[in-house]
């Protein structure tokens, strides 16, 4: 009984936070200190000649440490490329961190002059030097904060990340190893896994019966849950800022998961307006973003709606400060994590393919 209820104490501190203010311009985070950056998927050039993509090969599903250098750089360059190296050693052979250093000097820094800037860092295999075609860099560079128009006078942050959390924060890069890798282990905790649910995952979720789009009354665990990945967000159908843009967002998200939603995978929207979202207006919602087979736009008695926002973190006393957080669960294996609903399509995608992999 003791660890049922820590269970599920601990899914609550997972999944309750405070409503997000919401509009159509910005989407504000429940922690103003991470940032949330859409990684470009460029192709650049490693140290070694070796062409990689810079999402798909080395940010994607991983945490990383991302700093900016150049090799004829006599200032601070080396001291924090010397940092990072510190952190590496301080994480272990088996660490699971990638770190990447983007050059500033495309013109001048080719594999080989950063493969000589490296060595004298002993780099380990998880750590890239970029280069590449100029335009592709700076897109990297500016997505990522790290561009200037003078290299002189860049600043010496570290960018660190978890990229299945979407968290990132800036790290001073000339300080002491111990900042960096405290940033390192809290973007980790952002998306670490609660404790394992059974058998403490009905009782938290409940049954509490909500109905469908089509009217349909389904008990929210054993129907919507239970066995299956799922997504889960907020909305309601008047809304005049983020609902409609979010959900024609995840309508591309179900799409690139294909015929697993339905199956294997649910999607569920729920209506933080019950007083007002009936089945019949959110069937008419639903409709206006084609959404397929599987994806549930959820209403009911507001006690009982009320009752599961609260449970989800989506409670809200005014419909248009809902959150636009996604969640993102397994519910065989007890693995969830939050994530931005807008965030780039495949990289939702991805980390709902790759939720249980090992971090």
């Amino acid at each position: 009984m003791k660890n049922t209820l820590l269970q599920a104490l601990a899914l609550l501190l997972l999944l309750t936070t405070p409503a997000l203010a919401q509009d159509t311009a910005r989407i504000p985070t429940p922690d103003a200190r991470f940032l949330h950056l859409q990684v470009p998927d460029v192709p650049l050039v490693d140290q070694h000649g070796q062409q990689v993509r810079l999402w798909s090969d080395l940010v994607r599903g991983q945490t990383v440490a991302i700093n900016f250098i150049f090799t004829r750089c006599k200032t601070i360059c080396s001291p924090m490329t010397a940092t990072l190296s510190r952190v590496s050693k301080e994480l272990g052979p088996d660490n699971p961190v990638r770190f990447i250093s983007i050059t500033l000097d495309v013109a001048n820094d080719t594999p080989e002059r950063l493969a000589q800037f490296a060595a004298p860092f002993a780099p380990g295999p998880r750590w890239s030097f970029l280069t590449g075609e100029p335009t592709r860099v700076k897109e990297a560079l500016v997505a990522l904060g790290g561009y200037t128009s003078d290299k002189e006078a860049h600043r010496p942050f570290v960018l660190v990340g978890n990229a299945t959390a979407d968290k990132w924060l800036r790290v001073e890069g000339l300080g002491s190893a111990s900042a960096i890798l405290e940033g390192i282990r809290e973007v980790r905790a952002a998306s670490a896994p609660p404790p394992e649910l059974d058998p403490a995952s009905a009782r938290y979720f409940t049954n509490t019966e909500l109905v469908d789009q089509h009217g349909k009354t389904h008990r929210f665990y054993e129907d919507l849950i239970r066995g299956r990945k799922v997504l889960i967000n907020f909305a309601f159908t008047s809304c005049q800022g983020i609902c409609s843009p979010m959900t024609r967002h995840l309508a591309e998200v179900q799409k690139k998961l294909g015929g697993r939603v339905g199956k294997d995978i649910t999607m569920l929207t729920l209506s933080v307006d019950p007083a007002n979202d009936t089945p019949e207006s959110l069937a008419r919602f639903a409709k206006k973003f084609d959404v397929g087979p599987g994806w549930y736009f959820l209403t009911g008695a507001p006690e009982n709606v009320s009752l599961v926002l609260k449970k989800l973190g989506g409670y809200t006393n005014e419909p248009a400060t809902h959150s636009s957080t996604l969640l993102i669960g397994d519910a065989a294996t007890g693995m969830w994590v939050k994530a931005a609903a807008m965030s780039d399509v495949d990289q939702l995608v991805y980390t709902v393919e790759h939720l249980d992999d090992p971090r």
